[in-house]
């Protein structure tokens, strides 16, 4: 049976699809963890939040997702938290690394075929490369460093701002213009402001974002 142009089943079933993978199944990893005795580093996401602050939001600030990624992550925190394991719930956001796409990668191809390019400007966050979260990461494992972190690069951007950065720390002469979400709308609502902030009096603090990029370049395209 063809569906309806209005039907919302495809998009209910991906949705109870995420909040069985990122919720339920995060819960059932830390009720088994917690058999065990192990500590559990449960990654999450600024999606969490509304996105709708005018300052960075931090550890204690409550969250209120827009989105069934948003609330599906959100459950993954809670049922870790309700587990009984000794835990961290890390918040992250606007990844970027080796071994997948991601956005850097995506503009610095599209560079080779455009002489301009049209980049979101009303949206905020902070760019966050893969080989700084990772050992960020191991260090709340290792110091079990229990509660809500937020491990995301210091300093904030729009995705505008950062791909100016990326194309000049890459010589790459493409021009860049800046545009509004509505220009490119998608299935599911993004952040417009999602910058998170370290609060902790013994918050693992990441390198400035800028110095992520110099970084991924670097991998990228080894010397």
């Amino acid at each position: 049976m063809r569906r309806s142009p209005t039907s919302t089943a495809p998009r209910a079933t991906r949705s109870s699809l995420a909040t069985r993978i990122n919720g339920e199944a995060a819960g059932n990893v830390a009720r088994a963890a917690a058999e065990l005795g192990a500590f559990v580093v449960q990654l999450s996401t600024d999606y969490v939040f509304a996105g709708d602050a005018t300052q960075p939001y931090t550890e204690t600030d409550a969250p209120d997702p827009r989105s069934a990624y948003g609330r599906s992550k959100l459950a993954g925190e809670r049922a870790v938290a309700a587990s009984g394991a000794e835990h961290a719930i890390t918040r992250t956001a606007w990844l970027y690394g080796a071994g997948g796409k991601n956005f850097v990668d995506t503009m610095l191809g599209l560079a080779q075929t455009r002489d301009e390019v049209s980049v979101v400007a009303d949206q905020r966050g902070c760019p966050t490369w893969t080989g700084h979260l990772a050992p960020a990461l191991l260090e709340v494992a290792e110091r079990r460093a229990s509660g809500v972190h937020h491990l995301v690069s210091r300093g904030e951007c729009s995705w505008y701002e950062l791909t100016v950065e990326v194309f000049h720390q890459a010589g790459v002469s493409c021009r860049v213009l800046p545009t509004t979400t509505e220009h490119f709308p998608r299935p599911a609502p993004r952040p417009a402001y999602s910058v998170l902030s370290a609060a902790r009096d013994d918050a693992v603090l990441l390198p400035p974002w800028q110095e992520g990029v110099a970084a991924h370049l670097n991998e990228r395209v080894p010397a």
